[in-house]
């Protein structure tokens, strides 16, 4: 009886072993599953912001996907054609081109019988151009381009500051004796003076800049003119050189 009950004791304390480790390996079994559950949870709560949404470190500007739009800096250039044309009659293709100047928003600058300056928009140099070659045969023909961007700008420069200086002399007239106020006088006197020679100076580029110079020379076989003088001969008096011509 007592080896029966020893023997039942073995049995239950194996069996109860075996099931602690049984419920050990399952436990181990769901451990990782719990872990990977956390780490995805964090990977949901760690996901970077929407490129629209990140905000730029100190120091930096924020990049978006938004076009920007480039920032042309104006270049304020004087444009110079040079043309040799050579015509049959100079008259009519002077007379042709002034109409054509006149229809693109130009205007002549001088006129003469062999020469004729045209002003007119830079953007329709190249117009009328081709529209000069289509009146004669081009001898010669050049194009010089000047940039006044720099020249311009250091006109406005000198401009302003002088403009400051005569604003500050006059501002010195209410605490200035008589002595002093002449000279102010005398200083503000040469200061206009400048003024006016840069203001004349930058108006000059900016007309420069504003119009294309187009100077067109002519060059024509120059025919004599019949004169008529009168004869004694009454007969010679009734022919003339074009009747004169057709009998012949």
């Amino acid at each position: 009886m007592l080896e029966r009950n020893e023997t039942r004791t073995r049995w239950l304390a194996g069996t109860l072993a075996a099931a602690l480790l049984l419920l050990g390996g399952v436990a181990d079994a769901q451990q990782p599953k719990k872990g990977a559950a956390k780490k995805k949870d964090a990977a949901k709560t760690e996901q970077p912001a929407e490129p629209d949404q990140v905000e730029p470190a100190e120091g930096e500007e924020a990049v978006t996907d938004k076009p920007v739009d480039p920032i042309e800096a104006g270049r304020e250039t004087a444009l110079l054609a040079v043309m040799t044309l050579k015509v049959i009659n100079p008259t009519e293709a002077r007379v042709e081109l002034e109409k054509k100047a006149a229809e693109i928003g130009g205007f002549p600058l001088l006129i003469t019988d062999e020469l004729l300056t045209l002003k007119v928009p830079p953007e329709r140099l190249s117009e009328i151009l081709e529209f000069a070659a289509e009146q004669g045969l081009v001898i010669e023909k050049t194009l010089e381009r000047q940039d006044l961007t720099e020249q311009i700008a250091q006109l406005e420069g000198r401009l302003k500051s002088k403009l400051e200086i005569l604003k500050r002399l006059r501002s010195f007239f209410d605490d200035s004796n008589v002595s002093a106020t002449l000279r102010i006088e005398q200083t503000m006197t040469d200061l206009v003076t400048e003024i006016e020679q840069v203001k004349g100076q930058l108006r000059v580029a900016r007309e420069r800049a504003r119009f294309a110079v187009v100077d067109i020379a002519f060059q024509f076989k120059k025919r004599d003119r019949i004169i008529y003088v009168h004869s004694p001969f009454e007969w010679l008096n009734t022919v003339t050189l074009d009747r004169f011509l057709e009998e012949f």
